[in-house]
């Protein structure tokens, strides 16, 4: 960790000797100062994050808990309320969500299904019906016209919650929840304080498939190490579905979020900046779907990276410093938690920008005939440096006892939503808001070259990219400064080349299904 922070500044103080003392044109030397400013800006982001995702291996004391108390008999059982928000989703799975739900072993709950925008009846009637067969602890709403999306249909569904519910949880319509899920969580609301208790998101069904195994371990990273950090500092958030809230909490602060879309996220940013508490609890109580095509793998990306966006244009005065910043109880580390929600989506895009500014500064070089040496000793430096980081990154992925080829497979998947990210991060700048884009649970179908057309952007960019790089490096014009920029060309071009892969392994996948759903016997 040390020896990738030093490369980092020391190149950037390097870079500014250059910027400041290069024999060069105007316009090359305007280029260069973006360049490190917007680099400048990615380093400190990507050293928060590195510190993030390292502390769950380098802590030894913990403050806040990480391990689930023993599950003891208490006088009083708060009500439970549980909403599932549905849209156009398969009628089987979300009876089989019911299903579960209806075992679960808690004495005191109820669970609102809230059907919005529907327009199909065979979709939502049976669900109706399998609400009714259920009995009288389920409830079934259908709306035909209901604004906010997934925090209209949760707004709906806390105005019709029972009077004396004093818990929420939000499951999602795919979701199996295990038996414990509640009974294991309540007991932290015995603090008057605890404003949410949130577990991560799980799936189920990846295996034997590498896409979805990719896909599985790729989330998984950000739930076993950047949310148990930021629980670490009262930062964690909610995540959507298999967590719990305090009912009067959501009511005193507002509800849901309809402008934002990502609610569950904003929601928990609101709650800690009242004061209240939260606990993240790293242990799985119920497991979700993948989405099974890369289209709709990067729609989900992007809704949840444009969200955090969201989230900080509407509440940048709470990030400020304490002299001129919204008040609110939130600690200098709360800050930089929920902040660093946001600026992880950023981060992506500051590359984006490096790269378009990147070109534009080496095609101003070449124009110019500029030539900027650079040491020898810088060459086995970088080196060294790229060395560290990706040993680092591996031990990480050790340490949580993760295999070599999840380890890469993971590694790939995020590489390949970087493109995503990155225009998600953009696009939220520069706009208020966007459609909401849900994710499709419905079993996908092959669709053969189709299925590259999710991916145009990152195969043109990728392809242009290698090329230039390629043909710039074997002209002979480049050396210096313009070789290492061309590297870098050359690193970044191959990244993009990840998303079309992916279309690959996802439509393999696919494919597969599809031949054991047909070779299936008819029952």
């Amino acid at each position: 960790m040390a020896t990738q922070a030093q490369f980092y500044f020391a190149c950037l103080f390097w870079a500014l000797s250059i910027v400041a003392m290069a024999e060069v044109d105007p316009l090359t030397r305007s280029l260069m100062f973006v360049v490190f400013v917007l680099a400048s800006l990615y380093i400190i982001i990507a050293l928060v994050q590195r510190s993030e995702q390292t502390e769950v291996i380098c802590r030894r004391d913990w403050r806040w808990p990480r391990v689930l108390p023993a599950v003891v008999a208490r006088s009083h059982y708060p009500k439970v309320s549980l909403h599932v928000p549905i849209y156009s989703e398969p009628p089987e799975l979300v009876m089989a969500t019911l299903n579960a739900l209806a075992e679960l072993e808690y004495p005191d709950y109820e669970v609102l299904v809230i059907d919005n925008n529907t327009r199909d009846p065979a979709l939502w009637r049976p669900v109706q019906m399998h609400c009714q067969r259920l009995g009288e602890r389920f409830r079934f709403f259908h709306v035909d016209d209901l604004p906010g999306a997934k925090a209209g249909a949760l707004n709906l569904a806390l105005r019709h919650t029972a009077a004396d519910a004093e818990l929420i949880g939000v499951v999602d319509s795919d979701y199996k929840v295990k038996r414990n899920f509640i009974s294991s969580l309540v007991g932290y609301f015995d603090d008057p304080m605890m404003g949410f208790v949130q577990t991560p998101q799980a799936y189920r069904d990846w295996q034997g498939y590498s896409y979805l195994r990719m896909c599985n371990w790729e989330y998984t990273l950000y739930f076993v190490s950047t949310l148990v950090s930021r629980n670490e500092r009262m930062a964690a958030i909610t995540l959507g579905t298999m967590g719990l809230i305090r009912r009067k909490l959501v009511e005193e602060i507002g509800g849901w979020a309809e402008w934002c879309v990502t609610e569950d996220s904003e929601i928990a940013l609101r709650i800690h900046a009242h004061g209240y508490r939260s606990v993240y609890i790293n242990t799985a109580f119920g497991k979700g779907l993948i989405p099974e095509s890369f289209r709709d793998y990067k729609k989900q990306r992007f809704r949840w990276c444009y969200g955090a966006i969201q989230e900080l244009r509407r509440h940048f005065r709470l990030f400020l410093p304490k002299l001129i910043a919204q008040a609110s109880p939130l600690t200098a580390l709360q800050k930089i938690s929920h902040l660093m929600h946001a600026l992880d989506t950023l981060k992506s895009g500051l590359e984006f920008l490096l790269l378009i500014f990147g070109a534009a500064l080496v095609t101003s070089m070449l124009l110019h005939e500029e030539s900027i040496q650079v040491p020898l000793y810088v060459w086995p430096i970088f080196s060294i440096a790229a060395i560290a980081v990706y040993a680092l990154k591996w031990h990480v992925f050790r340490a949580l006892g993760w295999s070599f080829k999840d380890t890469l497979g993971a590694y790939m998947a995020h590489l390949a939503l970087d493109h995503t990210i990155a225009m998600a991060g953009l696009l939220g700048l520069l706009t208020r808001n966007i459609p909401w884009r849900k994710t499709n649970k419905f079993p996908a179908f092959p669709t053969g070259f189709l299925a590259f057309s999710a991916v145009i952007p990152e195969l043109f960019l990728g392809s242009i990219i290698l090329v230039a790089s390629v043909e710039l490096l074997r002209a002979g014009r480049s050396e210096g400064l313009l070789v290492l920029l061309l590297i870098g060309g050359l690193l970044k071009g191959a990244k993009y080349l990840f998303a079309p892969l992916l279309v690959i392994l996802a439509e393999h996948g696919v494919r597969q299904r599809a031949e054991s759903l047909i070779g299936a016997p008819k029952s």
